[in-house]
């Protein structure tokens, strides 16, 4: 049965979006979603890893008010699961678990296959044959792997260029038909 991991933020969650509406109002600036075009845009803020961080947390923390990246999540994981085994699998820390469930439940997904890996874990040496992410630095990792992986467009990671196991899609029913083909060719 083929294993699917399917990423948390950014794929399912529109959380960076909150990331920067909390940012925006304690720095009384303007950045908006097509603004952040690379993977650390936050070395351009002239901020540490920790403080990036710690504002993630509280976007976490304010679960509610992350909306999902597009309708229908549930339709659209059930397609998924139809090809086989589906997990949700995110790097977010241990201290955002209990909001990371109840954003999950909000949204009618089954918080059972979820998966949460160290920061510095390697997502492709997790054993999945079929990966849906965001992360550009994932997506060339998985390649390199041997792996495949559906792209979810995301502006930061528009650098990163279609191959054979790199697929860029523009929503979770475009990375479905990716697994079908990707099925049908083994």
């Amino acid at each position: 049965m083929l294993k699917i991991a399917l990423d948390l933020d950014g794929v399912l969650a529109n959380s960076i979006s909150v990331w920067l509406k909390i940012w925006n109002e304690s720095r009384n600036d303007s950045l908006k979603l097509e603004d952040v075009k690379c993977w650390d845009f936050w070395k351009g803020l002239g901020i540490t890893s920790n403080e990036f961080h710690r504002i993630f947390y509280k976007t976490w923390k304010n679960w509610q008010s992350i909306p999902p990246t597009e309708p229908d999540l549930l339709n659209k994981v059930a397609l998924l699961k139809e090809l086989g085994e589906v997990d949700i699998v995110t790097s977010r820390p241990k201290n955002t678990k209990a909001y990371v469930l109840k954003w999950l439940r909000k949204h009618e997904l089954s918080d059972n296959n979820v998966v949460f890996v160290n920061i510095r874990s390697k997502k492709s040496e997790l054993g999945y044959d079929f990966y849906i992410d965001d992360s550009p630095v994932n997506a060339e990792e998985i390649a390199s792997a041997g792996k495949y992986v559906a792209l979810y467009d995301r502006p930061w990671n528009r650098s990163v260029k279609e191959s054979e196991r790199i697929k860029r899609v523009m929503n979770l029913k475009e990375a479905h038909s990716f697994i079908k083909t990707y099925m049908l060719r083994r």
